[in-house]
């Protein structure tokens, strides 16, 4: 689905258009849950030894606030610049984030993991429904957004109440 033909991109630009929808198994196991299909639209070209792609990456993610537990949804849209080298590069510039290895053998270039990369790191990793969010009462669970709960607060033994007891002189 995402792949791109490195002989192609030695011969000049080679543009990637596609469309991965949201129950593709890519997402298996990602924590984010896609709400409408990611719009790819990437071009590459050859660098030096190496290959760079550039482009946008565009969807919308569902999660759930953190305080109050309900769906929110929020919009992806990130430019992306990826370099992929050859093996024989300097392992070090690997850890530069957006740097992947080329293939050792072949002419495809798999883009998969290197998009969902992309895209799980721009999906939020706290997401709140409001910045004020009052979030769920802990004893009965309800939602304190809709309004105060009639739960007494446990007044259960502290450790701290022994210090009640100390007289200072």
């Amino acid at each position: 689905m995402l792949h791109l033909n490195l002989a192609g991109v030695d011969r000049g630009e080679v543009e990637l258009r596609e469309q991965v929808p949201p129950d593709h198994p890519m997402w298996e196991g990602s924590g984010v849950e896609l709400t409408e299909p990611l719009e790819v639209d990437l071009t590459a070209r050859s660098v030096g030894d190496g290959v760079l792609v550039r482009g946008t990456l565009r969807t919308t993610v569902r999660q759930v606030c953190r305080r109050c537990l309900v769906p929110v949804e929020q919009e992806v849209d990130e430019h992306v610049d990826l370099l992929f080298v050859s093996p024989a590069e300097d392992a070090e510039d690997l850890d530069d984030g957006e740097v992947y290895l080329l293939p050792t053998r072949g002419d495809d270039l798999d883009l998969t993991d290197a998009v969902r990369e992309q895209v799980l790191l721009q999906a939020p990793e706290f997401t709140l429904c409001r910045e004020d969010c009052a979030g769920l009462c802990p004893t009965c669970g309800k939602d304190l957004n809709e309004g105060a709960c009639e739960c007494v607060p446990e007044q259960g033994e502290s450790p701290w109440n022994a210090l009640k007891n100390v007289k200072f002189d």
